[in-house]
């Protein structure tokens, strides 16, 4: 999400251009405050089952949990309801190798 959105809604990667993503949640900083003013509530990942539009999978990320995303796969981050969540997200293409 951008600065002020609590959310990254349903969505694929890279409308083609990206092979997919990988998400890592980054700790949250506890050396600048104590970790009950740092920590965040919600934020987590739902992913949606291709072959079943209506299956929800919902994931509770933690600090350090990493997912690879497919670029096909329907996925958003969920709402954060107190806190900041950060994290790194990488878009990724795979290239064939070269004879």
């Amino acid at each position: 999400p951008a600065p002020g959105e609590q959310a990254l809604l349903k969505h694929v990667d890279g409308a083609g251009k990206v092979d997919g993503s990988c998400v890592v949640a980054l700790p949250v900083d506890k050396w600048s405050a104590p970790y009950e003013i740092n920590e965040f509530h919600g934020g987590g990942l739902t992913f949606w089952d291709g072959r079943n539009k209506r299956q929800e999978i919902h994931y509770d990320t933690r600090s350090g949990d990493v997912a690879f995303i497919d670029r096909a796969v329907w996925h958003q981050a969920d709402p954060i309801t107190r806190g900041t969540r950060w994290a790194l997200v990488i878009f990724y293409k795979v290239d064939s190798p070269r004879n």
